[in-house]
């Protein structure tokens, strides 16, 4: 079950909350003094700042008899909807940061911002390639991809400045980070305040891991991965596996990827200075010996995840039969007993389909920065090990004692898209029939699974099943 903590942020939240940079008070103004200045440069100038995108966007859509059919889901349809006079008066009753936050959590937000921005730059050209209907709407939804991060530092929450103190280290995983310092992940965070705030489906479904199975929140996910990887200075674990699933996607060759993100970059860079940082670097160039050798190096961790006895017993509690009396909820309390009850990195519940016999992520925790990983799905005649469990009902910890017997058995997909040597993994079975498997590993080749998690992850999927029968 989601923490107190989550809860409670959600109550208290406004959206007025969420200020607006001096910077844009400027530009916009000087940008409206021109009768003749085109849309897009307003929308350029509103989307520079995610405070008074999120105002525009949500007054837009609270307009009575508009004329639009459907929700308004990107900055110039809200624009053109709302008039020149409104979004100046929008922008004018807002706080401003510069007077509302202090010196650190301005610094962090104007960082946020920045990224927020070069996110969104991307995902609309990457859109534009791809010959997307509206690119508009998926740049939308890449600014507003981080709002669990931006909304916790105009609120003044102190974890969250602990959490971006951490991510300084190169080395440290966002996940990792979320788990030491804060109560809840920042994706469920920003997408619990997208369901509060009534934001576009396509912001509010991005912000789900679930989704990266779908090629435009794909792509959102991605320029947000990409965007945190430039402001980084590249140098983060994980960034040649996004590059290299941003390239498939597009059908571009690495190479011609990088050209494409430095193009944008120089856009950015133009606009750089309002944020209060450099420009930032250019893509490295690296060789395909170079790429393939970064692909296949194993993924360092700087700590481990340490089991949390309070939520572990939280989640035994809940998984009670009839205590949750929805299957999304109940299975999302299982996976967060893993997570944080065990200290298991990433788990996911994968749901069978027996008509297509394919096995596909449903609901994962762990993983909000691992688009590739999200994406799992697996056809069961390529299931080797997988497809016995789904056959008859069972358990496996692949370890040092048996990969000799067990490893060939495992998928290259999978072995490709995990690069690990050591998970867990149990169908589960309703009524007589499998309906899907649990997964969960540590990620990093230092945190070895261990008995005692074994134990935990055999118990609670036990009565993760015993509940899920009254769900058919």
């Amino acid at each position: 079950m989601e923490s107190v903590w989550l809860d409670s942020v959600i109550a208290q939240a406004r959206l007025e909350e969420l200020p607006v940079r001096s910077q844009t008070r400027r530009e916009l103004a000087q940008v409206l003094a021109d009768e003749a200045t085109p849309l897009g440069r307003i929308a350029l100038v509103v989307m520079s700042d995610p405070g008074l995108a999120l105002r525009v966007l949500q007054q837009a859509n609270q307009v009575e008899h508009r004329h639009f059919s459907r929700e308004i889901a990107s900055l110039e349809d809200a624009i053109q909807m709302l008039g020149t006079r409104t979004l100046a008066e929008l922008e004018r009753t807002a706080p401003l940061a510069e007077t509302v936050l202090d010196a650190q959590r301005l610094d962090h937000y104007q960082r946020s911002c920045g990224r927020a921005l070069l996110a969104a730059l991307l995902a609309q050209d990457w859109a534009e390639l791809d010959r997307d209907r509206v690119p508009t709407e998926i740049a939308l939804a890449a600014l507003l991809n981080n709002l669990g991060e931006l909304y916790l530092l105009a609120h003044g929450d102190a974890r969250i400045n602990r959490y971006l103190e951490m991510m300084a280290r190169v080395q440290v995983l966002p996940h990792e980070a979320e788990y030491v310092t804060l109560s809840e992940s920042l994706e469920a965070l920003g997408y619990r305040l997208a369901l509060k705030w009534s934001l576009p489906e396509m912001a509010r479904e991005s912000m789900r891991g679930r989704n990266a199975r779908h090629l435009r929140p794909l792509c959102v996910m991605l320029a947000t991965q990409i965007a945190r990887h430039a402001y980084s200075g590249w140098g983060r674990p994980g960034q040649w596996s996004d590059l290299r699933l941003v390239a498939e996607l597009l059908e571009l060759d690495v190479g011609m990827l990088c050209d494409r993100v430095d193009r944008v970059l120089d856009r950015f860079n133009e606009r750089a200075w309002l944020y209060g940082c450099k420009p930032l670097d250019a893509l490295p160039l690296v060789t395909g010996r170079e790429e393939a050798r970064m692909l296949a190096r194993p993924c360092d961790t700087a700590f481990c995840l340490a089991p949390r006895a309070d939520d572990l017993a939280r989640a035994s509690a809940s998984l009670v039969p009839g205590v949750i009396d929805d299957r999304e909820r109940l299975i999302l309390a299982w996976l967060r007993g893993l997570h944080r009850g065990l200290g298991l990195n990433r788990v996911l519940y994968v749901a069978f389909d027996p008509l297509q016999g394919r096995l596909t992520a449903e609901q994962l925790v762990g993983t909000d920065f691992e688009p590739s990983f999200n994406r799992f799905s697996l056809a069961l005649e390529a299931g080797g090990l997988f497809a016995r469990l789904i056959e008859t009902p069972g358990a496996l910890w692949l370890n040092a004692a048996n990969r000799a017997e067990w490893i060939d058995q495992v998928p290259v997909d999978v072995k490709t898209l995990t690069g690990v040597e050591s998970f867990m993994a149990r169908s589960v079975w309703v009524r007589g029939q499998p309906v899907g498997l649990v997964y969960a590993d540590r990620r990093a080749v230092d945190c070895a699974l261990d008995v005692r998690a074994y134990q935990g992850f055999m118990q609670l999927a036990a009565l993760a099943e015993a509940a899920l029968a009254r769900f058919g």
